[in-house]
């Protein structure tokens, strides 16, 4: 038996960005769950009694908080849509470079709309906007929506990093079809 070999920083840095991958999927599922729990005691209310004031602005906020919470996993396992079907025929090379300038034009896509994001938030948060029937801030969704954008984009940037590792090493990013 051999000596495992020792993790690098980078295999570190590897373990964190999973961790923070599954714990964003733990909390976007709590959301939607929350959500549907604030669903269904309303429409039961509403046939025993009355429907929960506001239950459509909380809901609504928790399903937008489960996106933004799954897009960093979806990212981690390249679970965007791509299409290879030409550059599968290129072989390996041309699928791992098109495979990192998709991957730096998310991470691109994702700094501009967090970038946004945050000055949205700042603009919800300077002119004290409610929601109608809660009277709650609205900067607050934005705030915690803006928290699991800047995780995203830790991952992009991390998915890059790991391409052209990956594209150092000779190794393949994505495997072609057919080759699961």
């Amino acid at each position: 038996m051999g000596i495992a070999p020792t993790p690098t920083g980078f295999d570190r840095f590897e373990a964190l960005i999973r961790r923070l991958s599954s714990l964003l999927v733990a909390f976007g599922g709590l959301c939607l769950l929350a959500a549907c729990g604030l669903t269904l005691t309303s429409v039961v209310g509403s046939v025993a009694l009355r429907p929960l004031p506001g239950e459509i602005e909380l809901a609504e906020a928790l399903c937008g908080f489960a996106v933004f919470a799954f897009l960093p996993y979806c990212q981690l396992k390249r679970g965007h849509v791509g299409v290879d079907l030409f550059l599968s025929a290129l072989g390996p090379r041309a699928m791992n470079i098109s495979q990192l300038i998709g991957d730096i034009l998310i991470g691109v896509l994702f700094a501009i709309v967090t970038w946004r994001h945050f000055i949205g938030t700042m603009d919800k948060f300077g002119n004290g906007e409610t929601t109608p029937l809660l009277l709650l801030p609205v900067w607050w969704g934005f705030a915690i929506a803006f928290v699991l954008m800047v995780a995203n984009l830790i991952i992009c940037l991390f998915v890059i990093l790991a391409d052209l590792r990956a594209i150092r090493r000779g190794q393949v990013i994505v495997a072609s079809a057919g080759a699961h």
